[in-house]
């Protein structure tokens, strides 16, 4: 919240040095300059907020029970900002995160099955989102996960390394996105990305299929753990006996993709 007071309070001080220096024939209509100025200090605010991160009171969060629930079916719609998902949600709880101004979430059971929906807004204009910038949220650990993300212009960090997910399903625009696979399980990851930047780590106990349906962009495989075995399609030695295994399907336009 610093960083809002910081900036409406820097707002109001210049809007009052303008009305001032019109009273003093300085300055003949001071709207004139109204948006000029808005659009400036809100975009010294979002780069304010890149380089500084200020240790404020710790933030609201909030928690969904799992109840009796068996699995859980997550469902992220993220308009722009940053945006940070991974486990860890306490026993019991099927979600732990940030709670702020822009942020709607519901949930509901279906058979033994959870479903959570989370809709959080941009996380960099003032009196909306988080005061550090950053939705967070945890996931279940201990029982299968189904997960679909969907964000716009955003900078994205998925860490499903303790997250039994089964499936999931990532849909970005204009993004930059680091997705870290499950450790356990067989996992399937559908991706579809616009003017991207998307890096994929696959954790070294884990074997991988990636099929990448390759358009204008650098893609970047490690060969030396996913062989090539057909144009856009790699894989690991092990792939076909692995318990642990995730199998990773990429549509890129515009941009870049590293598999790790």
């Amino acid at each position: 919240m610093k960083r809002d007071n910081l900036f409406w309070g820097t707002l109001l001080i210049v809007v009052g040095v303008l009305l001032y220096l019109q009273t003093q024939g300085i300055v003949d209509n001071v709207f004139r300059y109204f948006w000029p100025v808005l659009l400036m200090l809100v975009g010294g605010w979002i780069i304010l907020g890149v380089y500084w991160r200020p240790a404020g009171s710790p933030e609201e969060s909030f928690s969904i029970p799992l109840g009796a629930a068996q699995s859980v079916k997550y469902h992220f719609a993220h308009g722009a900002g940053q945006l940070e998902i991974r486990g860890g949600a306490p026993a019991g709880q099927a979600l732990l995160g940030t709670a702020a101004v822009g942020m709607n979430r519901n949930s509901h059971v279906d058979g033994d099955r959870l479903d959570v929906r989370i809709e959080a807004g941009p996380s960099f204009v003032p009196f909306l989102g988080p005061s550090q910038g950053v939705w967070r949220f945890q996931l279940a650990q201990e029982i299968p996960v189904l997960l679909t993300v969907e964000s716009g212009a955003s900078f994205l960090n998925l860490d499903l390394t303790d997250v039994l997910a089964t499936r999931v399903a990532l849909k970005t625009g204009a993004s930059s996105t680091n997705v870290t696979m499950p450790a356990r399980g067989v996992s399937l990851l559908d991706v579809e990305s616009g003017a991207a930047s998307l890096n994929i780590r696959v954790p070294e106990s884990t074997a991988a299929r990636i099929r990448v349906r390759e358009s204008v962009m650098a893609l970047d495989v490690d060969t030396d753990r996913f062989p090539r075995l057909d144009s856009g399609l790699y894989q690991s030695p092990s792939f076909e006996a692995a318990s642990d295994r995730s199998e990773i399907n990429i549509q890129s336009g515009l941009g870049s993709v590293s598999v790790k």
